[in-house]
């Protein structure tokens, strides 16, 4: 990995090194039961880790090293790190295996979901969106290309 300097008010400055992956995304949720049953009953992640009583939350593992976290209000504030809190955000995007899309729409809708769908990128690559039970907007995405033009790989 090499690193550039760049001149910021007459002083040399090391550029940060390239970020090489998400490593989680946390939401702060109104009803963690409510969210674990969407996101593990429902989408089908994997509960990796559970926080106690003190800062109730959960870690699903999302492919091989990311981490979707869902605090409860408790879990945040004073208790998190830098004090974090909810806030808004447009949505986000798990990946599912080529050619599941379509079964994923089926299942979401048989459990009662409205699910947006019909989205086509382009190049292989579809979506579908819903709203989790606390209103965040979850895009369901198979990917054949990434944002770069790169083969996306499983």
């Amino acid at each position: 990995m090499s690193s550039t300097t760049i001149e910021s008010n007459n002083s040399a400055i090391v550029s940060a090194p390239p970020a090489i992956g998400l490593l989680e995304f946390t939401l702060e949720v109104a009803d963690l039961q409510a969210s674990e049953r969407f996101y593990v009953g429902h989408l089908g992640l994997r509960v990796a880790a559970r926080w106690g009583d003190d800062r109730p939350a959960i870690w699903l593992a999302i492919g091989k090293e990311g981490f979707l976290g869902l605090w409860s209000q408790e879990a945040g504030g004073e208790k998190s790190i830098h004090q974090g809190r909810g806030g808004t955000h447009v949505h986000f995007a798990l990946r599912v295996p080529i050619g599941t899309l379509d079964t994923m729409q089926s299942r979401l809708e048989g459990l009662g979901y409205a699910v947006e769908s019909g989205w086509d990128f382009g190049n292989g690559n579809q979506a579908i969106y819903l709203d989790d039970p606390d209103g965040n907007v979850v895009e369901l995405t198979e990917r054949q290309t990434l944002w770069d033009g790169r083969p996306a790989t499983e």
